[in-house]
């Protein structure tokens, strides 16, 4: 897998932070649009990496395999932190790693993730996800790998000994994920994990989220 790699301005490295594409968008974006300025910033002992984890990762399921394989498993064997930070579709590839690996992610920062379809938002406002209608069972197509994660968020939520998952999340007031990341929020966040911005599905919200993710 194609990467993008920057060293700690510091010199050491103290955290890896992994900057993860949205379906468009190229790893060189993150760096056209300022958002690994803003980390070096933020987080000067950070080793960053942009992996060119495009829509074919997700398409044949291999996305947090290779993520792990490449990227965190090899940081973890030399003690360093990880933070995923994902950007739409990114988010969603962050939020299925950090479930397969909870123990290895310190963070999770989500910039409008993706998190299913709007029918699916109408099912969970409805049914809720603790019932016979979200059985957690191996996915056959995207709506049901959609349904699993919910499921593991649901019960990962009400198991967790911490009142806070690692997770913050920031979404454009006027961006098409907006109403299933409200949702995600009220169920899973507390008010301090998740803040609105000014703007839609575009870099200028996601600058501006990225700003507040990395405080």
């Amino acid at each position: 897998m194609r990467k993008l790699i920057y060293e700690a301005p510091t010199g050491r490295a103290t955290e890896l932070v992994v900057l993860l594409p949205g379906r468009h968008s190229k790893p060189e974006e993150f760096v056209r649009e300022g958002i690994v300025r803003q980390v070096q910033e933020k987080r000067p002992g950070s080793r960053i990496i942009v992996p060119d984890l495009h829509l074919r990762y997700y398409m044949e399921r291999t996305a947090s395999q290779c993520l792990w394989e490449e990227i965190i498993h090899p940081a973890r064997q030399k003690g360093l932190p990880v933070t995923l930070m994902g950007v739409s579709l990114g988010g969603l590839g962050a939020l299925i790693t950090w479930l397969e690996h909870p123990q290895d992610i310190r963070q999770v920062l989500l910039l409008a993730p993706y998190l299913g379809e709007e029918e699916l938002m109408t099912e969970i406002r409805e049914n809720g996800l603790a019932t016979s209608g979200f059985p957690l069972k191996e996915p056959h197509n995207q709506e049901d790998a959609m349904r699993l994660l919910w499921v593991k968020m649901h019960k990962l939520k009400s198991l967790a000994t911490s009142p806070a998952l690692p997770i913050r999340l920031s979404c454009g007031r006027k961006d098409r994920h907006l109403s299933a990341n409200r949702l995600f929020a009220e169920r899973f966040l507390s008010p301090e994990q998740y803040q609105e911005v000014a703007g839609g599905h575009d870099w200028a919200a996601w600058r501006q989220g990225a700003a507040w993710l990395l405080r």
